[in-house]
Order: structure tokens, then C-alpha cells, then sequence
């Protein structure tokens, strides 16, 4: 791993969850900030920390106050750009990391795949629906999987999000036998890194080469764009990152996400 890729890579991450909402430049960092869904992480939070002293620490915390007050979540997402000393007062301060997630690179070419899949663009009414009903059962497996809980006005929320971003964010779902059972999403940030990201498929239909399908297909659309590097994000803790490393995906760098939930006092 080089430097650079990182640099770039978390550059790319930070621009894709940054995308329909509104940024705040804070001391030290920066604040990602949506009123309208105020339980939506990756649409309230910091990231890009700087802050390195106590008082530098303490103005991080002051600003998400600030501009955070209308949700009882305090999230901040880091990388291996953010300082030590910021991280050992996240966990001081009882924020919960929560599972960790391995930015992949592709290295070289993709691992040739022979299923096909059929890809819609998520545009119409219609479609945004489906994908709302695919998004509850991904997150309704993983209560039953990984006991984490994601209320259904929170999954609306977060594809409420992704709406917010399809100008740039462009979703997909997947169909099997002209059904959709899979969805994912692509875009070229403006550093000329390709991001895959969101990609989920029914219990019912894995195994059958249908996320693979849908990353070839995101893959061959990002170097038409010209990006000159891909990556996707793979969680620790589940099993989609063998399926990556077998098409060329190759860990980088990790990404963290903690979080705190205030008090009714505060």
C-alpha cells in the first residue's frame, strides 16, 4: 500500500457520504449534516479530523453540539488518517466503534466472471420503492445475523440518502429471471477514484455469481469513466470479502465508525 492510495481512497469515501447533504468546514474536522433525517449516520457526523490536543479535541465535540443539536447521535468516521490521540478519547469517552470496514483496491484485472445480470438504474418512483423493499430485507437479515437493529424510518431515511445522491451516487438493482433480488451502487469521485459500494444481494439467490455480475458490470462502467483506481469497502466481520479478494480486490486501509448516543440530558 502506498500513501497516496490511501490519501485518495479516503478522499473518495468521504466525498461519496458527503454527497446531498450539507458540509460545515469545523475546527479540526468536518461536519456532514441533514435535519431531515436526523437518524441517519453516514448523513449526520464528522470525519476528517485534524484535531490532535485537548483543546483541538474539545473544539470537535463543541461543533458537533452545535451544529448536530437536532439528533441524539453523535457519529464520527475515521480513517488511518485520523490522529491517535483523537481515537484513544473516542474510546475514553465511551463511543462504540462499531465493526470495521477494509477498503479493498483492485489490483490489476478483474477476475473473469461468466454470470450475467440484469442491471436497471434506479430513476422512476417505481424503482426507488424496490429498492426500499430490498434495503429493509438487508437490514432486517441483519438483525437476525449481527443483532444490528435498524428501524424502517431509518432504512427510509438512508434511501431517502441515496436519492439525494443519485445525480452522482448512481444505484442499480439486480434482477434474476426478470425479478429484483440485488442492488448496488457506483460513482467516479472528482480524484479519479472509482467507488463500488451498498451492494446487496437476497439470501435466496446467492451463490449464483449475481454480486460479482454486478461488480464486473460497476467495474467496466468506472474505467470508461477514466477512474484510474477502484475500491469497495468489505465489513470485517461478514463474508463478502473473500468474494472480493477472489475478483482482484486487495485490503488497503480500514475505516472505523464510533458512536454515541446522548442522553435525554444530554
Amino acid at each position: 500500500m502506498t500513501a497516496d492510495l490511501a490519501q485518495e481512497i479516503a478522499e473518495a469515501y468521504r466525498w461519496q457520504r458527503r454527497l446531498g447533504n450539507t458540509k460545515i468546514m469545523g475546527p479540526g474536522c468536518q461536519l456532514v449534516v441533514d435535519p431531515a433525517h436526523p437518524d441517519v449516520w453516514d448523513s449526520n457526523h464528522a470525519d476528517e479530523v485534524t484535531a490532535r490536543t485537548d483543546a483541538e479535541i474539545d473544539a470537535v465535540f463543541a461543533a458537533m453540539d452545535r451544529h448536530l443539536d437536532h439528533t441524539p447521535w453523535r457519529v464520527i468516521h475515521t480513517d488511518c488518517f485520523t490522529p491517535d490521540p483523537f481515537l484513544a478519547r473516542l474510546a475514553f469517552d465511551d463511543f462504540e466503534e462499531r465493526p470495521v470496514t477494509i477498503q479493498m483496491a483492485l489490483r490489476g484485472d478483474l477476475a473473469n466472471q461468466a454470470t450475467e445480470v440484469e442491471l436497471r438504474p434506479v430513476i422512476s418512483d417505481a424503482d426507488w420503492q424496490i429498492l426500499l423493499q430490498l434495503v429493509l430485507a438487508d437490514h432486517a437479515e441483519g438483525r437476525r445475523t449481527s443483532n444490528t437493529h435498524v428501524p424502517p424510518d431509518v432504512s427510509a431515511g438512508m434511501v431517502a440518502g441515496y436519492r439525494a445522491k443519485s445525480s452522482t451516487y448512481h444505484f442499480h438493482l439486480g434482477a434474476h429471471n426478470g425479478v429484483p433480488v440485488a442492488y448496488g451502487a457506483y460513482a467516479a469521485a472528482p480524484n479519479g477514484v472509482g467507488m463500488i459500494e451498498d451492494l446487496f444481494t437476497l439470501q435466496s439467490v446467492r451463490r449464483r455469481g449475481i454480486a460479482s455480475a454486478i461488480i464486473a458490470a460497476f467495474t467496466e462502467r468506472l474505467r470508461a469513466a477514466g477512474c484510474h483506481t477502484i475500491f469497495l469497502g468489505a465489513l470485517a466481520t461478514e463474508q463478502p470479502k473473500r468474494l472480493y479478494a477472489r475478483l482482484g480486490f486487495k485490503p488497503v486501509m480500514l475505516a472505523r465508525t464510533w458512536v454515541r448516543r446522548l442522553s435525554k440530558t444530554g
